[in-house]
């Protein structure tokens, strides 16, 4: 399993590395990276103007109107985490 999570230093709390611990409670060998960088990302967390933010949400409504979209319940997310696992 491979993942990329992107977090504000606010956000790095004992609750999300409990959710990472129980993410990876059935792997054997796990190896966490953890990359700090000051340079503004093209992901979600980096500021961005006004004009920007209102585009990406016009362009998600967009696709979800076009019900470009990906719909899970709770445990199916507990499904697919297990079947990552076992990869």
């Amino acid at each position: 399993m491979e993942a990329l999570l992107r977090v504000r230093s606010s956000e790095f709390t004992d609750e999300l590395i409990d959710k990472i611990r129980t993410l990876l409670s059935g792997s054997q060998d796990s190896e966490i990276t953890i990359s700090i960088t000051e340079k503004p990302s093209s992901g979600t967390l980096r500021l961005e103007t006004r004009e920007e933010y209102f585009s990406r949400l016009d362009k998600s409504l967009e696709n979800f109107e076009k019900g470009n979209v990906i719909t899970f319940n709770g445990d199916a997310f507990d499904q697919f985490a297990k079947h990552l696992g076992n990869s």
